[in-house]
């Protein structure tokens, strides 16, 4: 998938959930909105009789069937009475140069007169600042049953209150807005939260950075109406409702009505590392295929489709959708995860009853009796993009591999991946269940399904959401071990879109070890770094600039700059070389050590060159007291050696190694009078004797030591520590 294809993923899911949850975190911060059903609804309908008070250019809106179900988001600095609180509202949103919010306040009977209640509650928009108006609904005759009503409308924009009262008087509103009556008969609930997918396109600069805020029109193509009731409860937000469309068959939403649901099966296909997936299950290919070209017709994209299935065709002899039928396709997704420092992404398709010969064309394999999953070029480039869409579409999709029934192309990284055991070591469906929560992606019969790991993309979110976004919204997954959040789309049986979605907040147990290095970067601190100026006794910054000069500065001014020519390794330090109480900073760039003093003068006999490229370090310990100092290096070889000043090493030093990549330098702890190594790698803790060699705790599954255990040094020679299945061990260190 390409970074595009990626973004628009994001915000199409932005739009369906993250967008949902601000709008719920501004209409409904606070409420437990339960599903009541219709029949919860006032007894009059008096919430749905507001909405003709809503002009028709909506981005967003939210019926209330009590006001005070929202009152701690909505309306924030209006002290509204108990009794309108206990009555509908509506509160929309439009588009003006920025988002502007309408609300709409049931008032009582008709009455050309305000009530004590609307009095007070007009007298609280006074105080709050608020333009507004109170309306005796009477004077609309043509504007239905809020006739018998009247209303307060108020807003921050008199373009807006404006708007309303021309709405009402020609009897036109939201209710008349293309799929808005389909969503209003799809919704069911008490609160409920109508989204303009056609309007998404002002929407989404208020959630995504501004470079990708324009990748908003494939979603306001998904429909015309997103709805959903919202439901919040300890550790999860739900939204279940409809996507409508009227049936324009150029919204994307119908392509999903016609094609033939069934139960996904990706979440076995997985890894828990995760960031993105979509897919479409199916029970057969075509009712999907046609639904589309259906829908790429109305967008006058057919003919360029069929030539591009044509060329394929011509190009491996066979038609795609002749392919995905001889495959026997039953399900097809896609998914991004991060491999290293890289995203990567894959096209997963599961399959039954294959022609063999026909997938692994060009390649030795004529059966799967004995097969083992390897990398093998992929003809079909193309083929899952011009039959599913452009999200199956990825900018390197060169290679392959199959595995428990499903055929997985991608790049070369991306399929080894998968061929070479890691992604499917810890599956996201094992994943889920060690959260203690059901496959989510597999709860029933659907046309499409996706998935989204806030945690997982976290370090990511920079960048591509907009800042305010975050600080409102992180608080989702900063204090989770995993946060996922779940679309599902599904046709009913009279042919109505059913949405549900759900981000969830969940306590994760791992039961499984990973055997696998999947984690293979290292944070190497780029500074400053705190050191001490013996000369005047402050702290000092030491630093390089954009140049690589070395820097000191104290308070804010410079004190000296020294030309240099490599970058730091993560660490710098104070020494006393000399032992008279002057202290020096070392620190290591490329393969060698260096000493400089407060002055910024290198000190004599340094640099000292180790014998390989240094990653991390030095760590520097004074073992006797005495200032003969040692130091610990992470090399870029993925090795811990101590050395002295000189760099030689100790005689009776063995190194320390691990099979993955070793994450930061060694914490030393001293037990039974002994010193001990505390390593961190990718996927456990290991602990080493003093001078290195074999570690101590090479256990394995679940009682291999959690990589962020504390390791607790107990009575005696041992220590206490946290293993993957979760208890408590004590581990010996004689």
């Amino acid at each position: 998938m390409s970074r595009r294809s990626l973004i628009l993923c994001l915000a199409a899911l932005a739009v369906l959930v993250i967008v949902t949850g601000t709008a719920v975190a501004f209409l409904y911060s606070g409420v437990d909105g339960g599903k009541g059903g219709k029949e919860t609804r006032s007894a009059d309908g008096t919430g749905q009789m507001l909405l003709a008070a809503v002009p028709s250019d909506a981005v967003l809106l939210a019926s209330y069937a009590k006001a005070g179900d929202a009152v701690h988001g909505t309306f924030a600095g209006i002290d509204v009475p108990d009794p309108v609180l206990k009555s509908p509202a509506v509160v929309s949103m439009h588009y003006a140069g920025g988002l502007m919010p309408l609300y709409v306040f049931d008032a009582g009977p008709a009455s050309d007169v305000p009530s004590e209640d609307a009095a007070a509650l007009i007298s609280s928009l006074d105080k709050a600042g608020l333009l507004h108006e109170f309306l005796n609904c009477a004077g609309y005759e043509d504007a239905g049953r809020i006739s018998r009503r009247s209303v307060v409308i108020a807003s921050s924009s008199e373009t807006l209150l404006k708007s309303s009262m021309r709405h009402l008087s020609k009897s036109v509103s939201i209710m008349d807005s293309p799929g808005f009556a389909e969503a209003c008969a799809s919704a069911d609930g008490d609160n409920l939260l109508f989204l303009s997918n056609v309007h998404a396109d002002q929407l989404l600069p208020s959630v995504l950075a501004k470079r990708y805020s324009s990748y908003s029109g494939f979603v306001t193509r998904v429909a015309d109406w997103t709805v959903a009731d919202v439901a919040s409860s300890a550790g999860r937000t739900s939204f279940e409702g409809a996507l409508a469309a009227d049936g324009d068959l150029s919204r994307f939403v119908n392509v999903l009505r016609k094609s033939s649901p069934s139960v996904s099966s990706v979440s076995e296909i997985l890894p828990s590392y995760t960031l993105f997936a979509a897919s479409l299950p199916m029970e057969e290919v075509e009712p999907y295929a046609e639904a589309y070209r259906s829908h790429l017709d109305s967008r006058q994209m057919m003919q360029k489709n069929m030539a591009r299935k044509k060329e394929l065709a011509g190009r491996m002899g066979i038609a795609p959708v002749e392919f995905f039928q001889a495959i026997g396709l039953k399900e097809i997704a896609t998914a991004s995860f991060m491999v290293g420092n890289a995203t990567e992404s894959v096209v997963l398709m599961k399959v039954d009853d294959m022609d063999v010969q026909l997938v692994f064309k060009g390649t030795d394999v004529t059966s799967l009796k004995g097969y083992e999953p390897k990398v093998h070029s992929w003809p079909y480039s193309g083929f899952a993009s011009a039959v599913f869409g452009n999200l199956f579409g990825l900018k390197d999709e060169s290679c392959f591999t199959f595995m428990n029934g499903w055929i997985i192309s991608g790049s070369m990284k991306a399929v080894e991946e998968y061929a070479g055991g890691r992604a499917l070591e810890y599956t996201l469906k094992e994943y889920m269940a060690d959260a203690s929560k059901e496959d989510i992606l597999s709860d029933g019969k659907h046309s499409f399904v996706s998935y989204f790991s806030f945690t997982a993309a976290q370090e990511r979110l920079d960048g591509i959401f907009r800042p305010g976004f975050l600080r409102t919204f992180g608080s989702l997954w900063s204090d989770s071990d995993f946060c996922p959040s779940v679309i599902s789309v599904t046709p009913d049986k009279d042919g109505k879109a059913v949405l549900k979605a759900e981000i969830l907040k969940l306590e994760l147990q791992k039961t499984k070890a990973p055997v696998f290095e999947r984690d293979t970067v290292v944070n190497v601190p780029g500074g400053p770094f705190e050191v001490r100026n013996s000369g005047t006794g402050k702290m000092n910054r030491f630093y390089q600039n954009s140049h690589l000069s070395l820097c000191l500065s104290e308070e804010g001014r410079d004190l000296w700059g020294v030309p240099f020519d490599k970058p730091l390794c993560g660490t710098a330090h104070n020494v006393d070389y000399y032992a008279n109480g002057k202290l020096q900073i070392i620190f290591g760039a490329g393969r060698d050590i260096y000493i400089i003093d407060r002055l910024g003068r290198y000190v004599s006999g340094f640099p000292v060159s180790l014998e390989k490229d240094i990653l991390l370090g030095p760590d520097v310990y004074d073992f006797n007291g005495v200032r003969k100092y040692n130091i610990m290096v992470l090399h870029k070889d993925n090795t811990l050696e101590m050395y002295n000043l000189k760099g030689h090493k100790p005689s009776s030093w063995k190194g320390i190694r691990a099979p993955e990549t070793i994450k930061s330098l060694p914490e030393r702890i001293v037990a039974g009078g002994k010193s001990f190594w505390v390593v961190r790698t990718s996927i456990r803790t290991l602990i080493y004797p003093f001078y290195g060699g074999d570690a101590l705790t090479t256990f394995e599954g679940d009682e291999m030591i959690r990589p962020d255990s504390e390791v607790k040094v107990t009575d005696g020679a041992s220590a206490d520590v946290v293993c993957y299945d979760g208890k408590h061990r004590t581990v010996s260190l004689k």
